[in-house]
């Protein structure tokens, strides 16, 4: 693509302190064929030197880049991003997205332009289909789940380490990223994508780091993304506030201490009215009850993880018996009393163990 043409697609992409994955950003998007495209890259105030590396990273690539400095927080970052972009498509990637394919780029522009053009409404968002990079390539069954989760057409599954691909009318529709928060900016616009319009698969994978998973414990980590996505159903800005606080690790590992979550959640609770807190816990067992599918997919995964399959192979049987018989089983408020018993027991025994097993950083009470 030549500089001075208008690009067919923008890829926007949020940056803090990527001074280590930005040539390998580079390097994939540089190996894309047949598709014309810019890059924006969006710091929001590295102090790792990624400013000054992806100013040298641009000046000898097949594609126009623009680095602008914006304030932090991925939302805003994406939003500025996207408020300059030239493109006549709109993709949201993050640094450490990688494409297997030369061609991933191009058959996921075609394959969603096809869709707008068959669509009768243009109120469509589309994602890639999702793999991990690790450390140890060897099969593990609860990374497979997550990536056939993520192809499965629930907006709830759909993050944004799969990309994010708009026509830009419909993204300024839509207003953009939320930027109340600084965190789950993607789940929050993939909901709206749902309420306002569809979201598509796109033919072509994308790959994203599991860093981070692998070094704060996949468990750890997804128990506090639940407790993230269930506690802003209740709009709790107390805890939102102290959450930085209470994001802590241990010294050695690294890994992700869960006590300190559970103990400052159990404090709030306690200052918060009895009318609250049973609301809370209503909540809390309704929003858990809606998800009892996945532990029906869950079996469906796992039957395809002992077969040899991959994410692309899962077939939802027990998913579809789920959705077709038990469901509206779960979608009482008795389901829901239940589940809230079982998750506060669940949340009192978790934090005793990790009350006992979990070393705290040097300094904290």
């Amino acid at each position: 693509m030549q500089r001075d043409q208008i690009p067919e697609l923008s890829i926007i992409v949020p940056l803090l302190d990527e001074a280590v994955e930005l040539p390998h950003l580079f390097e994939t998007l540089s190996a894309q064929e047949g598709v014309g495209f810019e890059l924006i890259l969006c710091d929001g105030g590295s102090s790792d030197g990624t400013q000054r590396r992806a100013a040298e990273l641009g000046t000898a690539r097949p594609f126009p880049s623009r680095l602008i400095r914006t304030p932090n927080g991925r939302g805003r970052q994406m939003n500025a991003g996207a408020a300059i972009a030239a493109g006549r498509l709109l993709l949201f990637l993050h640094a450490d997205s990688r494409f297997p394919d030369r061609d991933s780029l191009c058959r996921a522009v075609s394959s969603f332009r096809r869709r707008l053009l068959e669509s009768a409404s243009q109120a469509i968002a589309a994602r890639f289909a999702l793999r991990f990079r690790r450390r140890d390539a060897s099969p593990a069954l609860a990374y497979l789940f997550y990536e056939a989760k993520a192809r499965l057409d629930r907006a709830d599954c759909i993050r944004g380490d799969q990309g994010f691909m708009f026509s830009r009318g419909f993204f300024e529709q839509l207003g953009g990223f939320e930027t109340a928060l600084p965190f789950y900016e993607d789940v929050r616009l993939a909901a709206l994508v749902a309420r306002q319009g569809a979201w598509c698969l796109l033919p072509a994978e994308i790959s994203t780091s599991a860093r981070r998973f692998e070094a704060e414990g996949l468990y750890e980590r997804q128990v506090v993304n639940a407790i993230i996505v269930n506690n802003s159903l209740m709009d709790w800005p107390e805890f939102f506030a102290l959450l930085p606080g209470l994001y802590q690790r241990n010294t050695d590992t690294g890994r992700l201490l869960l006590f300190p979550l559970l103990e400052g959640i159990r404090t709030l609770l306690a200052r918060q009215n009895p009318r609250w807190r049973r609301t809370f816990w209503r909540v809390t067992g309704r929003h858990v009850a809606a998800n009892a599918w996945q532990i029906f997919f869950c079996l469906d995964v796992r039957r395809c993880f002992r077969a040899g399959g991959g994410a692309a192979e899962v077939s939802p049987r027990l998913l579809g018996f789920f959705e077709r018989r038990v469901a509206r089983l779960f979608d009482t408020p008795l389901a829901a009393g239940l589940t809230a018993v079982v998750v506060r027991l669940w949340f009192r025994l978790l934090r005793l163990i990790r009350a006992r097993t979990e070393r705290l950083p040097t300094g904290t009470n």
